[in-house]
């Protein structure tokens, strides 16, 4: 009797499983359609002659094939943004990575003094902000209007992504570090020789984070920056979504095709990068995100 029970209980718990997964599964794939089809849509719009755009029509099948619209967008000052913000974000995530990886190495050794102290001064930037008036006054101060310095200096640490760091670098054995320096190295070795490779996940998932974040800058551009040449993409492309007429398009209208070509141009950068670092995404996020 008891057996059959145990039996009749494990058939309920399958059933329930396989209910569990049906809906996990649909709403996973609604999630993934309602993600892909307005990237689906602007690949597609992007290829498309301006006769099959004509009238705010919104396309899922592919109605003709053109690369007129990129080389127009090649040819215009949407490149000179394009340039603009790579030049932001490859540099900015140069410095980013440069600042934080040792920061995190040096929160990670629990012999520093203070250390603790030092944690919380880090964690507080995440609660208290000073506010935008402040921020605006001290970028003008440090003279850093309409320079991309103040694109790249104020942001050069992120206390996410230092926290990630920290915490993936203390899970390292000590021994590793300790074994070094009975080598003769000292800490700037260890970290370079030991700690830096056996941290190539966590980086990966780090620097795809920082790169977006360089590259999608936006309101900082808007308050900082007042040269149109030193505009970014983001900024671009804003004014170009919201305008109808310009200098690109045929007897000076801009039709959707030549904004969501703008807008492939703009999503080209990542969706290159993370193909790359997408292997040690998921696997560096869960190692940095262990608590010590």
């Amino acid at each position: 009797m008891s057996q059959t029970k145990v039996i009749n209980n494990h058939i309920k718990e399958s059933k329930s499983r396989i209910v569990f997964r049906i809906i996990n599964t649909i709403l996973l794939a609604s999630i993934c359609l309602i993600v892909i089809i307005p990237i689906w849509n602007v690949v597609i719009t992007s290829f498309a002659e301006d006769k099959d755009v004509m009238g705010g029509v919104y396309l899922m099948i592919p109605k003709s094939f053109t690369l007129k619209n990129y080389a127009k967008v090649l040819q215009s000052g949407y490149m000179d943004g394009f340039l603009n913000s790579l030049f932001v974000a490859v540099s900015g995530t140069i410095l980013a990575m440069v600042v934080t990886v040792p920061m995190g190495f040096v929160l990670a050794q629990k012999h520093l003094v203070g250390r603790n102290v030092l944690m919380k001064l880090v964690t507080i930037t995440m609660v208290f902000d000073a506010g935008l008036i402040p921020f605006y006054v001290l970028i003008k101060n440090l003279g850093m209007i309409d320079s991309y310095l103040s694109l790249i200096l104020p942001f050069a640490v992120s206390t996410f992504n230092l926290i990630i760091i920290k915490n993936f670098m203390t899970s390292i054995p000590k021994s590793l570090i300790e074994s070094a320096k009975l080598d003769g190295c000292n800490d700037f070795t260890a970290l370079i020789r030991i700690v830096l490779p056996l941290s190539v996940p966590i980086l990966a998932a780090v620097t795809l984070f920082y790169f977006v974040s360089f590259w999608n800058r936006y309101t900082e551009v808007v308050m900082f920056i007042n040269s149109n040449s030193k505009y970014t993409l983001q900024v671009m492309l804003r004014a170009l979504v919201f305008q109808s007429d310009g200098s690109l398009g045929d007897n000076n209208i801009v039709y959707d095709n030549m904004k969501m070509a703008v807008m492939v141009l703009g999503m080209l950068p990542v969706l290159i990068i993370y193909p790359f670092v997408q292997r040690y995404f998921v696997s560096g996020l869960l190692l940095g995100g262990v608590k010590e």
